[in-house]
C-alpha cells in the first residue's frame, strides 16, 4: 500500500463503500482537455472496478488527438433528460458551472455526490470533495489514489492517467511538477502506460489547417507592460479562413509566455457570442487565477482562462490593467 494522499483516499473509500452496487455519472468541463478526459476515463474504471456502475458524458466532442485512448468510447454527449437522477460526480471542474452554461442550468437540482479537482479555485460544491490545490493535474490525485487503496488496473487506466498529467504539467515543465509527479508516472508505466504513443498521439500529430492557425497566432503577438506581457489574439475569420476549430488553440498560450523577459503570455480568442482568455505565468506569485476570477474565470496560479461576452478589444484593455498591477 502506498501513502500519496492520505487525507483524500479514505474519502475514496467511503464513497466507493457508499455508492458500491448504484450507478452514477461522471460529468468533465466543457471543451475538455487531456486531463478531463483522462480523469473522466480513470474515475469510471476506478469505481466500476470498487463496484459503482457509471454513465461518462461531456458538454462538447472530445478533441481528436485524445482518441486514441482506451475507454474514451465510453464517454458520450451529455444529455441531461436521459441521465434520470443519476447522482452527479464531477472531474477537473473548479466549480459547477466548468460543465457548461445549458449543462450546468439544467443540472442545478442534481445531488452533486463527489467533486474530484486540482484548481485552487475549487469552490468544494459537492458533499464529498477530492481536491488537492498542489496536485499538477486531477489525473495525479486519482493515480495516487488507485495506488493508495491497491486498486488493480492496468494499461488502460494508466494511460488515461498519464495522458492527463502529461498534458496539464506541459510535458513536465511547469512548476506544478514535483517528485510525486514523478514517482506517479513511474508506478503508471509499470502498469502499461506508454510515454512514446502518448507523445506520438498528443504533440506530434499536427494538423496543417492548424498549423496555418498558429501562423496567424503567432504574427498578432505584442509585447506590453514593458514587455512582461505578450498578448496574441484569434478573430473568428482566423478559424473559418483555416478551417479550425476553437479547440485547435490547444498550448497556443505557451508560446506567448515563453518568450524572453515576458512574465505572463495571454491568448484572446473571438468567438461568436463570447470572447475566451487562457492566461499562463511564469511564477506562482502572479496569481493569474485571481485576474482571472475578476472576469468570471479561474484556474491556477499560473494558469488561468475565462470566457466573458465582451467584446475582444474590451477584454484586452481590462486585463492588460490588472496585469500591469502584478508584473
Amino acid at each position: 500500500m502506498n501513502d500519496f494522499f492520505p487525507e483524500l483516499t479514505p474519502i475514496f473509500k467511503e464513497f466507493v463503500e457508499t455508492y458500491a452496487g448504484r450507478k452514477v455519472c461522471v460529468i468533465g468541463h466543457a471543451r475538455p482537455d487531456g486531463d478531463c478526459i483522462g480523469s473522466q476515463i480513470a474515475l469510471s474504471e476506478m469505481l466500476e472496478l470498487s463496484g459503482v456502475d457509471v454513465l461518462a458524458v461531456n458538454a462538447d466532442r472530445i478533441p481528436e488527438a485524445l482518441n486514441y485512448l482506451d475507454g474514451i468510447s465510453r464517454i458520450g454527449i451529455v444529455n441531461p433528460s436521459g441521465l434520470g437522477d443519476l447522482p452527479l460526480v464531477y472531474v477537473d471542474c473548479a466549480d459547477e458551472f466548468r460543465v457548461g452554461p445549458k449543462t450546468s442550468e439544467a443540472l442545478a437540482d442534481r445531488r452533486r455526490v463527489l467533486n474530484v479537482d486540482h484548481h485552487i479555485t475549487n469552490t468544494r460544491y459537492a458533499e464529498r470533495n477530492l481536491i488537492d490545490a498542489d496536485a499538477s493535474a486531477t489525473c495525479e490525485i486519482l493515480a495516487g489514489i488507485a495506488l493508495d487503496v491497491g486498486l488493480d488496473f492496468g494499461a488502460p487506466i494508466a494511460q488515461a492517467m498519464y495522458t492527463g498529467i502529461v498534458t496539464d504539467t506541459g510535458r513536465f515543465s511547469y512548476a506544478a511538477t514535483s517528485s510525486r509527479v514523478f514517482e506517479l508516472c513511474s508506478e503508471l508505466v509499470k502498469r502499461g502506460a506508454s510515454p512514446q504513443v502518448a507523445t506520438q498521439n498528443l504533440f506530434e500529430n499536427e494538423t496543417l489547417s492548424r498549423m496555418k492557425l498558429l501562423e496567424r497566432f503567432l504574427a498578432s503577438l505584442t509585447l506590453e507592460c514593458d514587455g512582461k506581457v505578450c498578448v496574441g489574439q484569434l478573430r473568428q475569420r482566423d478559424f473559418v479562413e483555416t478551417n479550425t476549430s476553437y479547440q485547435d488553440t490547444e498550448g497556443f498560450v505557451d508560446y506567448a509566455r515563453t518568450i524572453k523577459g515576458v512574465s505572463v503570455g495571454v491568448l484572446l480568442e473571438e468567438r461568436k457570442t463570447e470572447t475566451k482568455s487562457s492566461l499562463r505565468a511564469n511564477r506562482k506569485e502572479l496569481r493569474v487565477d485571481q485576474v482571472a476570477q475578476l472576469f468570471g474565470g479561474g484556474g491556477h496560479a499560473c494558469a488561468a482562462a475565462m470566457s466573458i461576452r465582451k467584446p475582444l478589444n474590451e477584454l484586452r484593455a481590462g486585463l492588460l490593467e490588472a496585469l500591469a498591477e502584478r508584473v
